[in-house]
């Protein structure tokens, strides 16, 4: 925090409190300091003022007359009392009244008052002279409380407004105790509960500090467990050597916040009290709103997993238990009845326990890779590829999916080189294929197009299924998300298209989903950048 908006300037911030001695000090116009009241400077320029006044008397006597002379001498009173207080104005009122007496009223150069006219009107000046030069000295004053109040009243609002932008507690304690350190001309100190041992620790503090002797502890403790003050100068454990007090909210105590000077006397005064209990207020909600963002973050990641872990388990449940029936009822007919069974019946009981158990190596291929994904455990072999090879692989991986389907293959010639991992681009492309198969209607037709644009490489799998909602095109992508079309539920555990997003952008590419605009069905889109020396090895390659 800066200097400049939390410390105010000394006296006007001495003026804030109050201390009645240095308020009368300074209406009067004396020293602040006890036994040494008298300060010369003031005197001697109060003396200069009524010596101008009296210069200005001489010319006013001479070309005007001596009865505006006293005006002049009055304004001098003034400035006196403006400048230095009650004390050098009345000094100037008796200098004013000599001087006029002196060296203007006749007789001249004696204290001889001839005209009782003119002793009246110089008793009454004099008179004037002392109230006006006590109001003036307490306006003074006033004006000066005034504006260190609004001094202290605008640290505080910065103050505030520099916690309402702070998201960290170790930024929210540091600026806390800077700016009571600097305002209270104090060390500080700030104790928050641990919660992992349930005790006070140190949270932070100005000049910074990262122990307490036991005496303190104690005080600490004490403020805690009770809410109340305790330390030097309280009715509680008055041995330690900082004042301690609770930071409070409307939910309960927070914290604790300790303060410690130099001098001996540490007892704060009413002014300073109040402006350590704005602070500390202050510093308590914004602890407390640190705090509870902090809790809300951890529901939001528990509800998160939460969620997850629930489709995990419904996946499990379901999507995998499938399968396992499947197989474990194949296998029972074949062991209890295999002689009931025709050679073609038990070859397409065989074939349909293959599928289901492929189908269930894929389910926890899935999630394999999703681990993977997630622990950041995967690791990429990058190398040029013709994307027609990995397609091909791609393709025969998934045969038995496909089977159902018409299969169309478009890559465009001037498509070059792509620096991929092969086994993990394979996996992508065997995931969108199968994502198709699974949405698209018996028979229908699949594409699988390749085709560059710019500095950037397409492919895309085109689909004639029923589509994906508006709302779903970025949903997809998700974790255990799954399109629910015509009230049917695919089989799948939703991770598909979610391991196509991680293993993607883990090759430097993107990949979107849209609907195709000639007909029903789907469109997912490969981005994937073409590196510059793609363009320098397929030529050589070419001409191999």
């Amino acid at each position: 925090m800066d200097a400049d908006t939390a410390k105010p300037d000394p006296p006007i911030a001495d003026l804030a409190g109050d201390d009645r001695y240095k308020r009368l000090a300074f209406f009067l116009g004396t020293g602040p300091e006890t036994g040494n009241a008298f300060r010369l400077l003031p005197y001697l320029g109060s003396a200069g003022a009524v010596s101008l006044a009296l210069a200005c008397g001489f010319l006013i006597e001479r070309f005007i007359g001596l009865q505006s002379v006293l005006l002049a001498f009055l304004m001098a009173i003034l400035a006196s009392a403006i400048a230095w207080g009650l004390l050098p104005s009345l000094f100037a009122c008796v200098l004013s009244v000599l001087a006029f007496n002196f060296f203007l009223l006749p007789p001249i150069y004696t204290f001889t008052i001839a005209d009782p006219e003119n002793a009246v009107a110089l008793f009454f000046f004099f008179i004037v002279a002392v109230i006006v030069s006590h109001l003036t000295a307490a306006t003074r004053s006033q004006i000066a409380v005034a504006r260190a109040r609004a001094k202290t009243t605008a640290a505080l609002y910065a103050f505030s407004r520099k916690l309402a932008g702070i998201g960290t507690l170790d930024d929210l304690l540091w600026a806390t105790a800077y700016q009571v350190s600097s305002m209270l001309d104090a060390r500080t100190v700030l104790l928050l509960p641990d919660k992992a041992e349930g005790q006070l620790a140190i949270g932070g503090g100005y000049p910074p500090e990262d122990r307490l002797d036991e005496a303190d502890l104690a005080a600490a403790r004490w403020c805690w467990e009770h809410g109340a003050p305790a330390g030097r100068g309280a009715v509680n454990a008055p041995r330690a050597r900082r004042l301690f007090l609770p930071l409070r909210t409307g939910g309960g105590r927070v914290g604790v916040i300790g303060i410690d000077r130099e001098r001996s006397d540490l007892a704060l005064k009413p002014d300073e009290r109040r402006l350590l209990d704005a602070l500390a207020d202050q510093a308590a909600v914004a602890i407390e709103r640190v705090s509870f963002a902090s809790v809300l973050a951890e529901a939001r990641v528990l509800a998160e997993t939460e969620r997850l872990r629930a489709a995990l388990l419904t996946s499990i449940s379901h999507d995998l238990r499938t399968p396992l029936a499947s197989i474990l009822g194949t296998v029972s007919s074949l062991r209890s009845f295999a002689h009931r069974y025709a050679a073609s019946e038990r070859d397409e009981l065989l074939a349909t326990l293959q599928d289901e158990a492929e189908r269930l190596n894929r389910f926890v291929g899935n999630l394999l890779d999703m681990t993977r994904l997630e622990s950041g455990a995967i690791e990429l072999r990058l190398d040029f590829f013709d994307i027609g090879e990995i397609v091909g692989a791609a393709l025969r991986r998934a045969g038995e999916i496909l089977a159902r389907h018409r299969v169309e293959i478009a890559i465009a010639a001037d498509l070059p080189m792509l620096q991929l991992d092969a086994m993990l681009f394979e996996q992508v492309l065997f995931n969108l294929l199968d994502n198709a198969a699974k949405y698209a209607p018996p028979g229908s037709r699949i594409d699988l197009r390749a085709r560059r644009d710019g500095e950037v490489a397409l492919i895309e799998i085109v689909d004639e299924g029923p589509g994906i909602p508006p709302d779903d095109l970025e949903r997809i992508f998700d974790k255990f998300y799954r399109v629910q079309a015509q009230d049917r539920r695919r089989a799948g555990t939703g991770l598909g298209l979610a391991i196509c997003r991680g293993f993607v952008e883990a090759q430097g590419g993107h990949i979107e989903a849209r609907n195709r605009r000639d007909r029903p069905g789907a469109v997912l889109v490969v981005h994937l950048p073409v590196p510059q020396t793609a363009e320098i090895r397929e030529p050589l390659i070419s001409h191999g």
